[in-house]
């Protein structure tokens, strides 16, 4: 009877290990995907005192954050063009980023909105929109 429950449970820790090992491995690869423009994604940055977004970065991105404390985000406007973004992040400063749908007119377009003016900024053009109407 030992043995056999032994062998349950064996076998239930390669299973759960097994799936830690495909969750980290797509995990990375969507990671490098990302970071490599092959998947478009949605950054916004929050004021963590006030909850409010600061801004938001979408399109065919590549994130990193420096030593500096610097969100800088590199945006892809075309075959071999590119955009950088960056922000100062601090203490009360944070972001999240989460994978979205590329938008099928235009493999590269890209947006960022800042908070709370509602400046937009759409393929290199200002338009900012009154939130107060």
């Amino acid at each position: 009877m030992k043995k056999i429950l032994c062998a349950i449970l064996g076998m239930t820790m390669c299973l759960g290990l097994a799936g830690c090992q495909e969750s980290d491995t797509a995990n990375h690869n969507l990671r490098v995907d990302a970071n490599n423009f092959k998947i478009s994604r949605k950054v916004v940055a929050l004021n963590t005192r006030t909850n409010e977004p600061l801004f938001s970065v979408e399109g065919k991105i590549s994130i990193e954050t420096d030593s500096d404390g610097d969100l800088n985000v590199t945006i892809k406007t075309g075959k071999d063009k590119y955009k950088l973004f960056y922000a100062h992040l601090s203490k009360d400063v944070t972001y999240t980023s989460i994978q979205t749908d590329s938008v099928k007119e235009n493999p590269y377009g890209y947006k960022i909105t800042f908070f709370p003016a509602k400046e937009t900024i759409e393929h290199g053009l200002i338009n900012v929109e009154d939130t107060n109407k």
